[in-house]
């Protein structure tokens, strides 16, 4: 019996998947999506008569938007929202990035973590409520006010009116072969992909039998315009726009394929 199914019911999002429609790599892939919606509208103009009545409503093109949520903030998703890639860093591709060192002082010096990629020229006293003091600047040998620095060694020698037991604050930046980076361009924007969303369901005359459905949009595209929370509670929004790829002869916007497992 060929399968058929009309009622679909839903139990939760799988995952989503956009590929580049140039070489079909994965742009990225999020399986956290909440309250996906699929709007579809289309522009219209009307004919009316000369007292505004109208007489015919003729409808040009049809418009398909999903937005969803995922429930963690997605790197990759949000590379490709400002048209950008994740960079991730190797041995041969360090990535610079910043570092704050809250360090207590036991001694006369300090050794920095890791070692910093230009000339430490200002450390500061760190008060009990974690805000800044006092700025101590360098010099080439250490005095009552002032600290030494030594760039081949990242250590710090200290003012000598630093007492045990105080900590001293240092920012500054340093190269790693253990970071991701995505880096917004003014310039760059989103590029068209083949975006994929897998449901998973019943149907509602056997709910036993599991079911997929999947929401297919040949070439879509994020919109840009997007807001983030950094909070533990936050979600990472997203939209995505259906294009036409313009010269293929059936104007596909999307399709929803439902399938059964075998």
């Amino acid at each position: 019996m060929a399968f058929d199914v009309s009622n679909f019911i839903i139990d939760r999002i799988l995952r989503g998947v956009m590929t580049s429609t140039a070489d079909g790599s994965v742009m990225y892939s999020i399986n956290q999506i909440e309250n996906p919606t699929l709007e579809c509208t289309a522009d219209e103009k009307t004919a009316v008569d000369a007292l505004g009545t109208t007489i015919q409503t003729y409808h040009l093109a049809k418009n398909a938007t999903l937005s969803a949520e995922n429930s963690m903030f997605d790197l990759g998703l949000f590379a490709t929202q400002q048209g950008a890639e994740k960079n991730i860093a190797s041995t041969n591709n360090k990535i610079i990035t910043p570092i704050f060192e809250n360090i207590d002082v036991t001694g006369t010096t300090i050794k920095l973590k890791n070692l910093p990629v230009e000339p430490i020229t200002a450390i500061y006293e760190l008060k009990g409520d974690s805000t800044m003091g006092k700025k101590y600047t360098v010099n080439a040998t250490a005095t009552a006010d002032k600290f030494a620095y030594d760039v081949e060694t990242g250590t710090i020698t200290l003012p000598t009116e630093v007492k045990n037991g105080s900590q001293i604050f240092v920012m500054y930046e340093y190269e790693t072969e253990n970071a991701v980076e995505v880096t917004a361009s003014a310039t760059e924007f989103p590029k068209a992909g083949k975006f994929i969303m897998e449901v998973l369901g019943n149907d509602v005359c056997d709910p036993t039998t599991l079911i997929y459905a999947y929401i297919i949009f040949p070439n879509a595209k994020l919109d840009p315009n997007t807001s983030i929370s950094f909070s533990t509670e936050s979600k990472h929004p997203f939209s995505m726009k259906a294009q036409q790829a313009y010269c293929d002869s059936k104007k596909t916007l999307f399709k929803i394929v439902i399938t059964q497992m075998d």
